[in-house]
Parts: C-alpha cells; structure tokens; sequence
C-alpha cells in the first residue's frame, strides 16, 4: 500500500463531495483503493457520498447540509430561502468583496450574517464531515495526514493565484472554526445565532492558511478517465455541466505528459441551475390561474424544491410531471427544446463545444492523428442534450477528425469491491475521485507555501 494519501474535495454548487487515493496511484493505479468517502454519515437519508451545499438561517439556529434543505422545503409559503449555488463565488474577480456581501431578508432574516459568513459555516461543516468519514472509512482511518487539495473551475477572470490564496484562507478559517465549534457542526439541529457570530469572529482573527493544493476541474476529469486505460488519443475534450458553470476544456497528452490546452478553455456562467429555472418558469407559464405573485412564489420554490427527482424524469422518460394544489402540469422534453433561454444556452454550448474541438483537432494532427476523444462529466453528464453534444461531428474539417465518445463512467468504477454502490453517482463524484487520482504535476497550484505550520491534516478526533 502507498506510504501516504491525497485528498481531494471538490466543494460542489449543489454537492459537495471528497474522495482519497493512494498518492502513487496514478503509477500504480488499484480501482479497490480508491475511496470515496461518505460525507453525510451512517444514517444519511440520500446517497451517503453526496452533502447537500446548503445553509438556513432559521429563527434561531443556522442549519447546515440536509437539515437546511429540509428546512427549507417546510418554508415554501413564508419567503424564506436556504443559501445555496454559492460555488460560483469562486470564478468572480472580486472574491473578498463577494464574500462581504449583504445577503437579502429571505435567506437572513436577522440581519447578523454577510455571504462570506455562511460559505463559512458550510466550509467548517465540510470539513468536520470529512473528518466524521474518514474515521468511519476502514482504510483511513489510521491515517493522520493527507496531502490535500480542492478542484475548481478554471477561473477566466481575476488572477488565480490570488484567488487561491484567498480560498486556502477560507478552508483554514474553516478548520479554526471546526476545532471551535467540534461536533456542534454536525449536529442536525444546527448553531444558535449567537454561538456562531462568536465562532465565526474567533476564526477570522485566526491567520491559518491551509495546506491545500489546487486542480482544475477538467484536469482531475481527464485524470479519472485516462487512468487504467490502454487506449488512448492525444486530444481529450471534456464537458463538465454542473449546477452553476459549464466547462469546456481539452486535455493534451503526448507519452507521460498531460497539460490542459488553455486555448480550448471556455466556462458559460450556465448550467444545471439555470436549467431549472428554465423548467420553473415553463411550470409557472403552464399554471395562468396562480396570478398573484405570493402564490406564485409558493408554486416556484415547490417547482425548485421537487427538481432533482422532475429534472431526472424528464431526461429519462421524456416528460415530467408537478403536482400542486391538486393539479398535475406535465413538462416534455422538446417543450424545454423549444424555449427560448434554454435555445440560448444550448447555442453557447454547442459554440464552445466547437471551439474546443477545433483545438484538439488541431493538436491531434500536429502529433499525425485524427481522432479526438469527448467526455461529458459532472452532475449533468446524462442529460440528452450533454450526451448529444458530445457526439456532435466539427462543423468544418468533419473528414479530417473522428469524435470518440467516452462513456461518462469508466469501467473500472464497475469493480466487485464497489458492490454497485459507486457506478450511479460517479458523474457527480467523478471530479473529487480524479482530483485525489492526479499526479502533482497535474496541479494548477501546489500546496500552499505560506502555510504557518499547523496540521493541515484531516486529523480524527475523539
């Protein structure tokens, strides 16, 4: 067995979700060593490996994870909202100022707490999942440290090495606020008010960095599906659709070496949220006698809140159905098609795509090939319209290049020691997974220098 480990949390717009490998697997590559870990614990309700991005500030407690979800989803008539898609705080280019933003009445109704806040509460809260995981997980939980790092889209605005010092600030504040906060974080009833401003104003004084590198996402995607292949093409496009960003990038490999074509690189400020809300909208449009704007406030969170299982009815089966107030409005596939803001996205998808293909066609025939590899990764791998794209010839040169689609999960994740539970989610666990899998020199950012010391281990505790 490897002498160490690597951690990878890939801090999700809807999931978050870690996974660990041993830190020579990409030489010696074991798909039964590879550990996805179960955030949401023993007697999570859901899948185990998922934990739900979410925070509630209720009448006197925040609550964290599911319990926020929950909670939530008993508020649809009282215009409250649960914080979540804070993911995409991460590509802005001002993340300091984004972070010191007021959040409305609807997510604080108390006025006590800034954006940056809460994502801090949630950090702390992930970080003590892990913590609970690996201790839980058999092969773990002997392991006292980690090399760890985080998997993030590739930022196209702002400088990323700035950024990143910013976010290894956050996760050692996080860390600060765990050890203050202990297993109050994980508890379902959640944080009074008052101990959290406490707790939070505690770890901002801390001057903790974590020591933590940094991957991009379509590189800890090209790792999980390149490694234990015998196959290979010099050109990898992937699409990584998420809740908040979709991602184009193309991976280049030439022997050993593997580097992230920057000139393919493309993120579209849309992805599974904005399709949701597309589906929303088409569900208010279908229900002209919800007319006041309170009723109709009251049909869209229910609409936002039954998605997941609406949206994953509608891709399978072609039509979706929503009950409320004893009426049913059933959704097809083509209608969504045929909106005008999904037509939007689509078309800036396919531009993308595009564009991406052009420049791995380019590099492939530079090293005397013609075929390009596709891959659709990420939470919205198995929407048609994703798996359409991927199969999708060049515009131009169409003789010139073959398109191979990957399947969205290798086959590998199919091993007996799996018993079947890792295959269903691995498109939303894919990235945490690849991240762990990478060698350094696949990383953007290595592990923060300017740490001061402290363990930046997921020590477990007693």
């Amino acid at each position: 067995m490897s002498a160490g480990w690597t951690l990878c949390i890939d801090f999700g717009t809807a999931y978050s979700k870690a996974a660990a490998a041993p830190s020579d697997a990409w030489r010696s590559f074991d798909p039964g060593l590879v550990r996805p870990l179960t955030l949401g614990g023993d007697g999570a309700q859901g899948n185990a490996f998922l934990l739900e991005s979410a925070v509630f500030v209720d009448n006197e407690r925040i609550l964290l994870g599911p319990a926020a979800v929950a909670r939530a989803a008993e508020t649809t008539g009282a215009k409250r909202d649960a914080l979540r898609s804070f993911k995409t705080l991460l590509s802005v280019s001002d993340l300091d100022r984004a972070l010191n933003t007021a959040l409305p009445i609807s997510i604080d109704p108390h006025r006590q707490f800034s954006m940056g806040d809460l994502i801090l509460l949630y950090l702390g809260y992930l970080t003590a999942s892990i913590d609970r995981a690996v201790a839980a997980d058999p092969m773990l939980s002997g392991v006292t440290d980690f090399e760890r790092r985080y998997a993030a889209p590739a930022w196209r605005s702002g400088d990323s090495a700035g950024l990143h010092s910013i976010v290894t600030r956050l996760f050692g504040q996080a860390e600060t606020l765990r050890d203050i906060l202990s297993d109050v974080l994980l508890s379902p009833s959640g944080i009074l008010l008052g101990d959290a401003r406490k707790a939070l104003d505690r770890a901002y004084a801390s001057k903790h960095l974590a020591d933590m590198g940094l991957i991009y996402e379509a590189t800890a995607a090209g790792a999980y599906s390149s490694i234990g292949l015998d196959i290979d093409a010099p050109a990898l496009l992937i699409v990584d659709m998420g809740a908040g960003t979709t991602d184009i990038a193309v991976l280049a490999r030439a022997g050993a070496r593997v580097e992230e074509l920057s000139d393919a690189r493309v993120t579209i400020k849309q992805a599974g949220d904005y399709v949701d809300r597309v589906l929303a909208n088409l569900i208010l449009a279908r229900n002209p006698r919800v007319k006041t704007a309170a009723a109709q406030g009251v049909l869209w969170r229910e609409a936002i809140a039954a998605m997941r299982d609406f949206k994953e009815s509608l891709f399978a089966e072609g039509r979706a159905g929503l009950r409320h107030d004893g009426r049913l409005t059933i959704i097809t596939l083509k209608e969504l098609e045929r909106a005008k803001d999904f037509r939007a996205f689509r078309d800036a998808l396919e531009n993308a795509y595009q564009h991406g293909v052009e420049v791995a066609r380019t590099y492939a025939a530079l090293h005397g090939r013609r075929e390009v590899q596709t891959i659709a990764v990420g939470g919205g791998a198995a929407a048609p319209f994703i798996q359409a794209l991927v199969r999708q010839k060049p515009r131009r040169n169409a003789g010139k290049v073959q398109i191979v689609p990957r399947p969205p999960t290798p086959s590998w994740v199919h091993a007996k020691g799996f018993r079947g539970n890792l295959a269903p989610v691995f498109p939303q666990l894919s990235i945490a997974i690849g991240g762990a899998l990478a060698p350094q020199d696949m990383l953007a950012s290595a592990a923060n220098p300017a740490a001061d010391g402290r363990s930046g281990s997921l020590a477990v505790r007693d």
